[in-house]
């Protein structure tokens, strides 16, 4: 197989990653219908077929996910040679059908080269768009529920009126989140005054009462 030397942006940036992800969709008749199997049989080389499934299974764990190291060293780990680097560089022609140089936003300065491969790239950013939507939804779900504790206190520290504000209880609440603190009564006050211009105090961070 003849590989490009030519770099191509990778959908993902460095720091996207999948940790938990235990499974990856196969798209059997693409794969039976691409030229990588027609490729591998006529060398008579059918078992870098699983070869190569094992490699885009690992893909799946690395930084970003869904590339690999350009390394045959990680890479003959990853394929299950162990230590037979020499088999490895055997099968790599073949194995490594349709991956290529990547180039890795955000990667850190002298970090190491790294493959990446269109149809598994584009398995990658799906699933990590799907979590990312669940992260979001948790996210939104978790907001929402403070903003009831804070309805909640705004209540019982006598600031009925501002409870019924939406937008000042967002704001509170979206206060006492990014400065990492508990729906208290003494920060809910804090988060108040600073967000209405009212006269500052120290926060107090506690156990949610």
């Amino acid at each position: 197989m003849s590989q490009t030397s030519e770099f191509w942006a990778y959908p993902l940036r460095h720091g996207d990653r999948l940790p938990g992800y235990e499974w990856m969709p196969l798209y059997t008749e693409r794969l039976l219908s691409s030229r990588f199997v027609s490729t591998a049989i006529f060398a008579g080389r059918r078992e870098d077929i699983g070869t190569a499934l094992l490699l885009w299974s690992a893909s799946m764990k690395q930084d970003p996910a869904g590339t690999l190291p350009d390394d045959d060293i990680e890479l003959a780990q990853f394929a299950r040679f162990g230590a037979d680097v020499d088999a490895w560089r055997e099968a790599r022609a073949v194995a490594l059908y349709g991956w290529r140089p990547v180039h890795i936003d955000d990667a850190p300065e002298g970090a190491a080269p790294r493959l990446g491969h269109p149809m598994i790239a584009e398995i990658a950013r799906d699933q990590f768009s799907r979590r990312r939507g669940r992260e979001r939804g948790r996210e939104v779900a978790a907001f929402a529920m403070m903003k009831s504790r804070v309805r909640a206190k705004l209540r019982e520290i006598h600031h009925a009126k501002v409870a019924e504000n939406e937008f000042a209880v967002e704001q509170i609440a979206g206060w006492l989140r990014d400065n990492d603190l508990y729906v208290t009564a003494e920060n809910v006050r804090v988060a108040m005054d600073d967000v209405m211009g009212g006269p500052k105090v120290v926060a107090m961070a506690g156990r949610e009462v």
